[in-house]
């Protein structure tokens, strides 16, 4: 009798750790695709952003081109604002050097914009043509 007690103890144990062990490796592999899927996001998120900061710097592009200088001053706060909040939020070393240099043009083009210069249309393109060659890689 106390031999099949014991029999009986080890085999539920023995099922009992069967089931971790099971459990414990599917929870390592779902979380292995967690990790995956975060990271995904986390890139798609970041090309999204990319390409808003694009599309509105390329709005900036064509007010200036048709010489509407006040509605491209417009678009400028907001590509400056978009760069520094993707700067500050990437964690891509080279899309963040990228912005840091755009940022730095956001004064020679806010004040070319300010004063209706038809110069900061060279600045803007060298900008977009900037984004829009990180965009393809």
């Amino acid at each position: 009798m106390r031999q099949k007690l014991v029999l009986w103890f080890l085999l539920v144990l023995t099922g009992f750790l069967i089931a971790f062990i099971l459990q414990y490796s599917r929870l390592h592999r779902v979380q292995q695709d967690l990790s995956a899927s975060t990271k995904q996001l986390g890139s798609c998120q970041s090309s999204q952003q990319l390409a808003q900061l694009r599309d509105t710097t390329t709005m900036m592009y064509l007010e200036v081109v048709q010489k509407n200088y006040g509605k491209a001053g417009e678009y400028s706060g907001e590509v400056f604002n978009q760069a520094q909040q993707i700067a500050s939020s990437t964690e891509d070393p080279a899309l963040r050097n990228l912005l840091r240099e755009v940022l730095v043009t956001r004064d020679q083009i806010t004040a070319d914009l300010a004063k209706g210069d038809p110069a900061a249309l060279s600045e803007i393109q060298r900008l977009l043509s900037n984004l829009e060659q990180t965009a393809k890689h």
